[in-house]
């Protein structure tokens, strides 16, 4: 009912600007990403700027913008090689160029933002609205980004204005199955200080089912069982900029929610484990310490962070989820410290140094209807420390060695472990050919440590454990050619990575169970060849065009051979083409293709998972009155109702609409 009131509110505030709006010119974008805790890979404001011998690529803020959705989970389909899903947990996660989802770590302002019990954070409750920009590293990452990069790194930056004064937003969003967002967000600059407000609430029915979909278990209406949400968000941020060239600031997260979980609607529930699960209570609390200073011709730059993870897994008996069968209660804390020294050798060279530092507790407790509650608790520690060095001259060259380290001092019920090692190196070069065209290449080694659930976890009487894994390890390989004419950027990336060790899954039937359980295992490998392709180009001055297409050979390496990797699709893909008029009208045409992949069945057998097209469209009306403006707007994704299955028996959404407005005083 609140978010309906305040839906009604800003569509009156909208109607009253739209009447007496003069004629309306589109703004420069006055916002900018906030760059105080962002993770850099050389000095800001060098007069020598190196390129980057590994690619790096960027979402800005008005994509973000247009997306119009509550999480970030969207916004991130717009990064090219990368692959969403919405797993069995519920969780929305991102794999790129064919990785793992716990091979990708995400920084918030210079935190880690993923939960180091598993790696990952689920992108569904993480609010789009306080992300300024989007920033993504692939190929062989920067030892600044620490330990777990093996499969890239995403650094979320909050938004911040890029001139001194005042900027407020307020919008409004209603559409399908009862979907209901309400944001308000407030910005301010001055000499010294600057100022970030954001709070946001939404919530949904569900989502809708594709028409051709097939779920032939658990699926009983058009909107997919057990898939509503509540989601309520708020951050702060206050920085102070001291002499010198100095900053420092202090930001405060806070993520709380509840929703529901997709059964697996091809698994009959009564020979196969089914997740019939909810989390009544999800919540992540997070404060953050950020600064750059000046330091011996060079600059420190530093972030340390606290945050406490909280989420309760209530697991039912059947899809009617009124018989609660258990109950799993997760509480993680954690302490960060990132220290980076970056020095510019004046147009010689840049040196990069990185101290990464990171300590977590997991306690779990498993609450058994009828059942004595068990209390579990769990511990890691790890250490990152790397160095990098790009000397400048007609060809840059850049080489860098890191060491991690991970220890799991308490483990639970389980046994104790003894500390793992893992060695980092990368060596690349990148040469201008012309003042528009730049080739570049390089090659490395990264290591991912096996993640304290993937050792221990059990989900409930899902998985049986597995303490022996050993970590994953990988060469990663890239060679790229990019091309700037105008207003035309094109670029073409040939990837090749193989790891070793590769973490896994099987089946397994345990005497004296009815139905198989899953195990994590050590495959002898991996192994993936790709090329990436991007393409932006502004078409006609009122015209943009964005497109990507990444192609892949993703393969299991086994003792017969090779094997399809399990969920990881031949191709993905889109293009986006935004117009917009001098009148400030606007429309967005999105297309979004995943290729062919394959599922695990329960027999251990490759079950093809089918390719899909996915089209969006966005339309939208801004107006200027004085100050003040008002954008009115309507959004329909997935409109063709296409299947697209990403995970078997999972699809993802149907059609949806939704409209709303947006004001900004």
């Amino acid at each position: 009912m609140i978010l309906k009131v305040a839906f009604c509110l800003l569509t009156m505030v909208g109607s009253l600007l739209a009447g007496g709006a003069m004629q309306a010119q589109v703004p420069a974008d006055s916002l900018s990403h906030y760059e105080l805790g962002e993770i850099v890979v050389g000095p800001q404001g060098s007069l020598t700027v190196a390129s980057p011998v590994s690619t790096m690529q960027r979402v800005r803020l008005a994509d973000i913008a247009q997306s119009d959705v509550a999480s970030i989970d969207y916004v991130l389909r717009l990064v090219p090689s990368a692959h969403l899903q919405t797993n069995s947990r519920g969780e929305s996660l991102i794999y790129l160029r064919g990785s793992g989802e716990r091979q990708v770590s995400i920084f918030f302002d210079g935190a880690l933002l993923n939960v180091p019990w598993d790696n990952r954070i689920d992108f569904s409750l993480i609010p789009s609205e306080v992300v300024g920009e989007i920033s993504i590293a692939k190929g062989v990452p920067s030892v600044l980004y620490g330990a777990n990069v093996l499969g890239g790194a995403i650094n979320l930056t909050s938004r911040q204005l890029r001139n001194q004064g005042t900027f407020a937003q307020l919008s409004g969003i209603t559409g399908s199955y009862d979907s209901q967002q309400a944001r308000l967000t407030w910005l301010r600059r001055m000499q010294r200080f600057q100022s970030t407000v954001f709070v946001g609430v939404s919530d949904q029915n569900g989502i809708g089912v594709p028409d051709e979909a097939d779920l032939p278990y658990s699926q009983h209406t058009d909107i997919r069982t057990n898939t509503d949400r509540r989601m309520q968000s708020a951050f702060g941020q206050l920085a102070y900029n001291v002499d010198g060239g100095g900053s420092i600031g202090i930001s405060l997260l806070s993520l709380s929610g509840k929703k529901g979980v997709a059964p697996e609607g091809h698994l009959d529930p009564e020979v196969s484990n089914v997740r019939f699960w909810r989390y009544p209570e999800w919540e992540t609390n997070m404060a953050i310490v950020s600064g750059q200073f000046p330091v011996r011709n060079g600059t420190l730059r530093g972030a340390a962070w606290v945050s406490r993870f909280g989420q309760t897994i209530a697991q039912y008996s059947n899809a009617s989820y009124r018989e609660q069968l258990s109950t799993q209660i997760d509480q993680d804390d954690t302490y960060g410290l990132r220290l980076t020294y970056l020095r510019d050798f004046s147009g010689d060279g840049v040196l990069r140094t990185a101290v990464n530092w990171l300590s977590s507790s997991h306690e779990q407790q498993d609450l058994a209807i009828g059942e004595a509650p068990l209390l579990r608790p769990f511990s890691q520690r790890v250490l990152s420390n790397g160095i990098e060095y790009t000397r400048m001259g007609r060809v840059n060259v850049t080489v860098g060695a890191s060491m991690d380290v991970f220890a799991t001092p308490k483990t639970g019920d389980k046994p104790d472990r003894g500390p793992q090692t893992g060695i980092g190196v990368t060596a690349g070069l990148s040469h201008d050919l012309t003042p528009g065209m730049t080739i570049r290449g390089v090659a490395g080694r990264k290591v991912r440590f096996p993640t304290m659930r993937e050792l221990f976890g059990e989900s409930l009487g899902r998985f049986l454990v597995n303490p022996d894994l050993v970590p994953e390890s990988s060469l990663l390989t890239e060679v790229a050619v990019r091309i700037e004419r105008g207003e035309t950027t094109a670029e073409a990336i040939v990837f090749f990575n193989r790891t070793h060790d590769t973490i896994g899954q099987r089946m397994v039937l345990v005497e004296g169970d009815a139905r198989p359980r899953r195990q994590r295992v050590n495959l002898d490998g991996s192994r993936v060849l790709g090329l990436e392709t991007t393409l932006v180009s502004r078409i006609m001055a009122n015209v943009l065009a964005s497109c990507s297409m990444t192609i892949m050979r993703a393969r299991a390496v086994t003792t017969d051979g090779t094997e399809p990797l399990v969920e990881k699709p031949s191709g993905v893909g889109g293009c986006r083409i935004s117009y917009r008029s001098s009148a400030g009208f606007s429309v967005v045409l999105e297309e979004q293709y995943t290729g062919k992949a394959h599922g695990l069945a329960q027999n251990n057998a490759f079950v093809p998972l089918e390719r899909s097209m996915v089209t969006n469209i966005r339309l939208a009306w801004l107006v200027l009155y004085k100050q003040y403006s008002a954008e009115v707007f309507a959004r329909g994704n997935n409109i063709t109702d296409a299947v697209t299955l990403p995970q078997l028996g999972l699809p993802g959404p149907g059609r949806a609409l939704h409209g709303g407005v947006q004001v900004t005083f």
